[in-house]
């Protein structure tokens, strides 16, 4: 009897299916290596952005005395931009011919830097003035001071006479009282290290601060060069970017864009802030001056200073006239009254002209201000501070307009 007649499956049917398991296996396999590639490649790609990362992170730590000064020459271009634009309006006195873009530039930058050398000199002098004055105020201050620590004596004692039912006997040892033989050894085993010591650390420092004020000064007149140049160049500095984006009419679209949106938040930021910011340091330096606080305009100057860095600037700025006010009056009612003029400043500037003027334009995250800020501040010190909000609007211009930094535009976008 044949296979057919038993009604077993045709011999020829079995390759068939085995062949068909084949085929299947192998494009099982080919995607399985598929996926395996596409994620050896996300994997590299991943340690490539990485790498990237901290190396732009040493080269903006370790090139910082060359970075900073450009970088601020860049951001307060846009501050002084306005006013070279209105320089170059006007005619040459007995001519007919209008200033020139590198004339007014250089005019702009001459009187901006004689202006901040006149701050700069009032500044000194008023801190000058205040080094002279400590020595007047000697008695007050230690008449103040004693009598705080009565105060906080008396709380401390106040506490200890609460706490006394729950102490156990043999827990109250503690380390040398003031004015203890201890404390007084102490003192004295201080005082007799000195001697050589002391001289080499006061050589080193002041030789550290000489150092530190040539690279300070080496700075400043490279970003004052750099700043020339740019307001010089103007809108031809914006061709020669959009130029080098290539030949390819969207990369050149997404220069131009990108150049108008940075000119456009950038400009209107610190062109504001520089406005505000001056207008608050009038302000609370005015009301410090009526309300009798000495050295009322150094603090106002303080105040308007400390208001540009994000947050954390008005609260370390409240420190200053706290210090001055119970130093002079030796009440906290007055350093209660000075704080209060600050806070109210500051807290009607941060929270309601700032967001109308800038905040509905710029549109940022709160918390990308605030890592920003973080960052450079770590990065740059109080330059660093002071850019953070302009960089971090740079930076979202540029993702808005680039494919594949969508997902850092909507992380900075508020």
């Amino acid at each position: 009897m044949s296979s057919e007649e038993n009604g077993d499956p045709k011999p020829a049917a079995e390759p068939t299916k085995e062949g068909g398991s084949t085929a299947t296996n192998a494009e099982e396999s080919r995607f399985d290596a598929l996926l395996r590639i596409a994620g050896d490649v996300r994997s590299v790609r991943v340690g490539i952005v990485v790498i990237a990362l901290a190396a732009a992170i040493g080269i903006l730590h370790f090139a910082q005395a060359i970075l900073i000064p450009i970088v601020l020459a860049f951001f307060l271009s846009y501050v002084l931009t306005p006013f070279v634009n209105g320089l170059m309006k006007l005619r040459i006195p007995a001519t007919r011919v209008h200033m020139p873009r590198g004339l007014s530039a250089l005019i702009v930058v001459v009187l901006s830097v004689g202006m901040t050398g006149l701050l700069g000199t009032f500044i000194g002098d008023q801190i000058r003035r205040l080094l002279v004055e400590l020595y007047s105020y000697r008695d007050q201050f230690v008449e103040n001071i004693n009598r705080l620590r009565e105060t906080v004596a008396d709380m401390q004692h106040r506490v200890e006479g609460y706490l006394e039912p729950f102490r156990r006997e043999g827990e109250g040892i503690s380390a040398a009282e003031p004015g203890s033989e201890a404390a007084v050894e102490g003192i004295e085993v201080f005082t007799d290290q000195g001697g050589t010591d002391f001289w080499m650390a006061a050589t080193d420092f002041i030789a550290g601060g000489l150092t530190g004020f040539l690279g300070i000064v080496i700075q400043a007149l490279m970003c004052i060069f750099v700043l020339v140049f740019i307001l010089a160049q103007g809108p031809g500095l914006h061709e020669r970017i959009v130029n080098a984006a290539g030949n390819s009419s969207k990369r050149r679209r997404a220069a131009r864009v990108i150049l108008r949106n940075v000119n456009d938040d950038v400009q209107r930021y610190l062109f504001n802030r520089f406005a505000t910011n001056t207008c608050v340091a009038i302000l609370v330096g005015l009301l410090f001056y009526l309300y009798g606080l000495d050295f009322a305009f150094l603090l106002g100057i303080f105040a308007g200073l400390f208001n540009f860095i994000p947050y954390v600037g008005p609260i370390v700025g409240s420190v200053f006239p706290a210090t001055v006010a119970y130093v002079q009056f030796g009440e906290l009612q007055a350093v209660f009254w000075c704080v209060l003029i600050y806070a109210s400043v500051t807290g009607l500037e941060g929270n309601l002209v700032t967001p109308y003027v800038i905040g509905r334009h710029l549109k940022l995250n709160s918390l990308a201000v605030l890592l920003s800020a973080i960052f450079w501040g770590w990065m740059w010190g109080a330059i660093g501070l002071l850019l953070a909000i302009p960089i971090v609007a740079t930076m979202k211009s540029i993702s808005e307009n680039v494919d594949g930094l969508r997902g850092l535009a909507a992380f900075l976008r508020g």
